[in-house]
């Protein structure tokens, strides 16, 4: 996973570090979790600090299970989905960029599934990652 910008193990991130960091993203954020309560229900976000390279990073999960991970980055935030079978297949036959489809193909093969990294920076990113939610969600 890419580096978080929150690298201070004993300083957890907080609402008003998001709105400093993520600027005008932050908008995108609060939509995603907004939409991961309205569709998915029992929204939670849970940080964890896993190491002093990967830095603190959010957990969002629906009811218990995992949705995303998301990577608090300089005006933007990343995010990382990982796919089982089923949902590889239907990403690979959907309407994707090529890039995201390269990437997913590209990746190595646990087995929980394959992992896929994207820097959300604009609507068209929210877009995509809300789709990719989707089928993550239903399968």
């Amino acid at each position: 996973m890419a580096a978080s910008i929150y690298t201070e193990k004993m300083v957890q991130p907080n609402e008003q570090m998001l709105i400093a960091d993520l600027a005008s993203t932050k908008n995108l954020l609060d939509r995603m979790a907004l939409h991961i309560e309205k569709n998915y229900g029992a929204y939670k976000p849970e940080w964890k600090f896993y190491s002093q390279k990967s830095g603190w990073i959010m957990k969002m999960y629906s009811k218990k299970r995992n949705v995303l991970f998301l990577i608090p980055c300089n005006d933007f935030f990343r995010v990382s989905f990982t796919f089982g079978e089923k949902a590889f297949e239907q990403i690979l036959l959907g309407n994707f960029s090529e890039t995201v489809k390269r990437t997913l193909l590209e990746a190595p093969k646990y087995a929980e599934g394959r992992s896929i990294l994207l820097e959300v920076k604009n609507e068209d990113d929210l877009d995509t990652v809300l789709q990719l939610m989707k089928i993550k969600m239903t399968n």
